[in-house]
């Protein structure tokens, strides 16, 4: 081999020097292939290389409310009702609300001719409620764009609507936005949390943005209602309580009708008691149903946590081996050393480069810095939840009651 011939190093130590490279460019393909894909194409956006329908369709909006989520919805009405859009509705459906947020609603209903209201029935048991409460929502719909937003969320600019609906041009049939949680007090999270959501989101845009789109989430999401009835709604998934977005997606969403809107202005955010507690619960419901997902994003995603942790094995390898040469001043092992930490440098700093973008686009603060660390430890934060997610896969099923 070149290495052996030309500096005597063993077979060992060549291995483990081609790992490194070779890892190190594959780590290249995930981050400017794959991650950076979402970075370009806001940019690609925001110099008007993205076209938008410049009549805007009317559309319904649905709201799911439910249980103590609902108490947020005085704060959510206005909001929706203050957006600068020509035609549109909202409706609210009822599940479980408290008569206080039930007469607010009515209320609204009284001063406004666009809010309407309907409710899932208390007697309905061995059913997805939140599924079955979509499907009245979008029935009740006048309007073929129906925009997904939930009870406890709300959106950050008056024209939210009009960065949502402006996609829906011909050929356009689903539309992914992002939610940014925050606790009830309005205070940006940041860390390796955070970090967890947005790789999560950046996971399922990027691979939206190149053509495989899997899934999207329900509090900041829009399609034709024409598409989900003519996929039979979510038939397919009657037997899970969950998968109301992410499965629904999967089905009906393809490389050509689907795109992303992340406009500062289609930003929405999510309130919570406890942000941690409940990112935890949807990440085990998305862990749960990613099961029944058609796509290779699992394999592929995997793929790249398993080779970067080996790329940083292949590091420490080549320091333990290299480095005692080093040492006795031997170059050929002085400039091994050398090169493999300007690697790693370079490394460092395009996970940096690539995340910080990302971050900015969706207004969160993930200490970028620290990126190429969280990427590292991940795997055992992944590890926990698949074990802890096994005392909880029977209640996924629409047997297992709700409350």
């Amino acid at each position: 081999m070149i290495f052996s011939l030309i500096c005597g190093f063993t077979t060992l130590q060549t291995v483990v020097l081609l790992m490194l490279v070779l890892l190190f460019l594959t780590e290249l393909i995930y981050l400017f292939a794959i991650y950076n894909s979402v970075s370009r194409y806001v940019r690609q956006a925001s110099l008007g290389r993205v076209a938008y329908a410049t009549d805007l369709p009317t559309v319904s909006v649905v709201v799911y409310a439910h249980g103590e989520e609902a108490d947020s919805l005085p704060q959510l009405l206005p909001a929706l009702l203050a957006q600068k859009y020509p035609s549109y509705e909202v409706i609210v459906v009822n599940d479980g609300v408290s008569f206080e947020v039930q007469n607010a609603i009515a209320l609204y209903e009284c001063e406004h001719n666009n809010v309407y209201q309907t409710s899932v029935p208390d007697t309905v048991y061995n059913v997805s409620r939140k599924k079955l409460g979509i499907t009245l929502g979008i029935k009740a719909a006048k309007n073929d764009i129906i925009v997904l937003v939930e009870s406890n969320c709300k959106p950050q600019s008056d024209s939210w609507l009009c960065s949502i609906a402006r996609n829906f041009v011909p050929g356009v049939d689903v539309v992914l936005g992002y939610t940014r949680m925050m606790d009830k007090n309005g205070k940006k999270q940041r860390g390796f949390q955070v970090f967890n959501r947005v790789l999560f989101a950046l996971r399922y845009l990027a691979y939206a943005v190149i053509g495989k789109p899997y899934m999207g989430v329900g509090s900041n999401l829009a399609y034709r209602k024409d598409v989900f009835f003519a996929n039979k709604g979510f038939s397919a998934t009657l037997n899970l309580h969950f998968g109301d977005d992410d499965l629904l997606i999967n089905e009906i969403a393809n490389a050509r009708n689907t795109r992303i809107e992340l406009s500062p202005e289609s930003i929405v955010e999510s309130y919570h008691d406890d942000v941690q507690g409940t990112w935890s619960e949807l990440r085990m419901r998305y862990n749960f149903t990613s099961k029944y997902l058609r796509t290779t994003s699992r394999t592929v995603f995997a793929a790249e946590s398993f080779l970067y942790t080996l790329f940083w094995v292949a590091f420490v390898a080549i320091i333990a081996i290299f480095l005692p040469q080093a040492l006795v001043a031997s170059l050929p092992y002085i400039i091994v050393v050398c090169a493999a930490l300007l690697v790693v440098l370079l490394m460092w700093l395009l996970v940096w480069y690539v995340y910080r973008r990302v971050a900015a686009i969706l207004g969160e603060s993930i200490q970028s810095g620290l990126v190429p660390f969280y990427l590292l430890v991940r795997p055992l934060f992944v590890f926990y939840y698949s074990l802890r997610d096994k005392g909880t896969r029977k209640s996924n099923f629409t047997w297992q009651h709700l409350h």
